[in-house]
């Protein structure tokens, strides 16, 4: 996932020579090295339409500072190992995306190929998918004190827990994996600064022309959702609740970003073991940053690799996941607290007496982004 690559950079490259040496590693204080060129592919092809997609960024160095940037141009594929299908993907908003009705089913095998646009190609080992586990219930509750954030402040921020609930087969060695988007109602389409809205992009403000604005707002045509992803890894293993009920399992953290209304769509994936190892080690990457100093387990390997040079370290990993999805609408009428992203002053482009270039718009369209879609989610409710 996109957003994974994103927020684990920093921990990454602190741990990046270590990691380099293999899958056995001294418990010995490590000498860090920041490297340039190193390889992140993160992807999955899911039971669930829409949910299939690729992310591949590479390491470098741009003033003096460590980055990784999303690659483009690569060639990627997933392929039926059982029936030799290939569905190739297309480039799309720093990802790459399957087509919009494909998905996977239970039993069947796939793998993920990519060549770069250097010719460098990589491949993911072969993956089963399993049978999907229904969620019984999603719920989320609102707390104005929901949790601790050093960027907003140092202090703690509101938002709503999402908790599922579902029942665990009886058979030993279930792992699960949480994802959700969250469709807000988006108000605004465009934002054009120092510029304005024509031929579907916004235009540079043409010289010598004065009294202009420093941005134009232009609202969407039609009804639109801006779409946001979670920010932690949720996961979870039966081994202590074989063939159990869970209830109210907290999966992450809706923040108040807006105080726009807000469907919740959670999808759970059942995943194998070794992918459930993988995430457990990013996860713990993330939520215990503070002990870096210790040697990275090896599960960071993940089953990518390239298959012309073996000694090449590959981060990521290719996961084919069983899906099920359930929904909740969140009203969020009656909160009160001041919602964590400001809002500034709407300013639109005047329909008469603008001394813009015609015609003279004051919508934007919905365009459909892996962020912000027109379709309506099936759970929305009209206020």
């Amino acid at each position: 996932m996109d957003h994974l690559v994103k927020r684990l950079r920093i921990i990454f490259f602190s741990v990046l020579s270590l990691m380099l040496f293999g899958t056995c590693v001294d418990p010995i204080a490590p000498d860090f090295e920041l490297r340039e060129d190193l390889v992140f592919i993160e992807g999955f092809a899911s039971t669930e339409p829409g949910a299939s997609f690729v992310t591949i960024s590479i390491s470098a160095i741009e003033f003096g500072v460590y980055v990784v940037n999303f690659v483009e141009d690569a060639s990627v594929n997933f392929e039926n190992m059982d029936t030799g299908d290939i569905v190739p993907l297309q480039e799309t908003d720093e990802a790459y995306v399957t087509p919009d009705n494909f998905r996977v089913n239970p039993g069947e095998s796939w793998k993920l190929n990519i060549q770069m646009p250097n010719g460098k190609e990589y491949t993911s080992e072969i993956e089963k998918v399993l049978e999907p586990i229904p969620l019984n219930n999603v719920r989320a509750v609102y707390d104005p004190e929901l949790e601790f954030r050093e960027i907003f402040g140092g202090t703690f921020v509101p938002g709503h827990e999402i908790l599922v609930s579902f029942t665990d087969p009886p058979e030993l060695g279930n792992y699960y994996y949480w994802t959700y988007r969250g469709y807000e109602n988006l108000n605004l389409c465009e934002k054009c600064r120092e510029s304005y809205f024509r031929d579907g992009e916004c235009q540079p403000l043409p010289r010598n022309v004065g009294g202009l604005q420093p941005y134009y707002d232009y609202p969407c045509i039609t009804d639109c959702w801006r779409i946001r992803f979670p920010e932690s890894i949720p996961i979870f293993e039966d081994q202590f609740s074989n063939g159990l009920t869970i209830t109210d399992f907290s999966i992450g953290n809706a923040l108040l970003y807006t105080t726009e209304d807000i469907v919740i769509e959670v999808q759970q994936l059942v995943i194998s073991s070794s992918a459930h190892e993988y995430y457990k080690v990013l996860k713990d990457l993330i939520d215990n940053n503070s002990g870096l100093n210790a040697p990275p387990p090896a599960g960071l390997i993940g089953n990518i690799f390239n298959p012309a040079d073996s000694e090449e370290f590959v981060f990521g990993r290719f996961t084919a996941a069983a899906t099920s999805v359930a929904s909740v609408f969140v009203d969020r009428t009656f909160i009160r607290e001041e919602a964590l992203e400001g809002r500034e002053p709407l300013i639109t482009e005047p329909t008469f007496g603008s001394p813009l270039p015609p015609p003279a718009t004051v919508s934007a369209p919905c365009s459909e982004t892996r962020f912000r879609t027109a379709i309506r989610p099936e759970a929305w409710i009209d206020q």
